[in-house]
């Protein structure tokens, strides 16, 4: 019989790790079995162990947000096929499997945090020195302003509104009129440039003259903040900004 954990993440293709070692301890961590790089997961969250023959039994180490089996916050429990287990903003399903040869790009040692999007953990945590990963509390609200903020970052764009056309902003930004994505009306050496600043995507007039740039009918002096759904007109382009 083996013995695994799968580690679901909206957007993400589940990842199989198998406990193969009588003790797993789960955390955020350096040196921990099963590395889950996230604030809402604490240095070391939790231990998977073996329970007998044919089981195992997960254990909250302390942790700041507590861990859940099937929606209920333990300290100690022993893991039935199908558990469901919460460990920060992870999901991960407790499965006994029939023994065979399982493929290696469906399985993994550990969640390597280079693998992950380090910026969210660098902007709230240390990840460096003596204070490295101490877990720092959240609320639940300021958890989701951060993931809103990560998804937006990773898919703005401008959409032309004749035709379609997405223009996908990326970590490089975008720029429009002279030496980037043609528009009409760019006057005189007209150009524009859409990148993140931190917290929002801001588009901004770099240059030309006889060319302008709305957004939502306010023509932009140097820099805006783009919100979803704002209707941008570079030169006599028009586009929308999506999310």
């Amino acid at each position: 019989m083996a013995h695994r954990l799968v580690i679901q993440r909206k957007g993400k293709r589940p990842q199989i790790f198998r406990l193969m070692q009588s003790s797993v301890v789960v955390g955020r961590g350096h040196g921990t079995d099963l590395l889950l790089p996230d604030i809402s997961v604490s240095r070391q969250h939790a231990r998977v162990e073996s329970d007998g023959e044919d089981g195992h039994r997960i254990i909250d180490l302390g942790s700041q947000n507590g861990t859940k089996v099937n929606g209920q916050r333990i300290t100690e429990s022993p893991l039935a096929d199908g558990d469901e287990l919460q460990i920060g903003k992870f999901l991960l399903t407790y499965e006994k499997k029939l023994a065979r040869r399982v493929d290696d790009d469906d399985t993994m040692a550990s969640y390597s945090i280079e693998d992950e999007r380090t910026g969210f953990l660098k902007a709230v945590t240390k990840i460096d020195g003596d204070e490295a990963h101490n877990t720092s509390t959240l609320s639940k609200e300021q958890l989701e302003s951060m993931r809103i903020q990560l998804h937006v970052q990773d898919h703005g764009r401008l959409v032309t509104d004749s035709g379609g056309e997405e223009h996908a902003i990326g970590n490089n930004g975008l720029v429009f009129g002279k030496g980037g994505i043609a528009v009409s009306g760019s006057g005189i050496g007209g150009s524009a440039r859409i990148e993140w600043d931190g917290s929002a995507h801001v588009i901004e007039k770099t240059g030309g003259l006889l060319f302008s740039i709305t957004v939502n009918g306010r023509k932009v002096g140097s820099t805006m903040a783009l919100s979803p759904g704002d209707a941008v007109i570079i030169g006599k382009t028009p586009f929308t900004y999506e999310a």
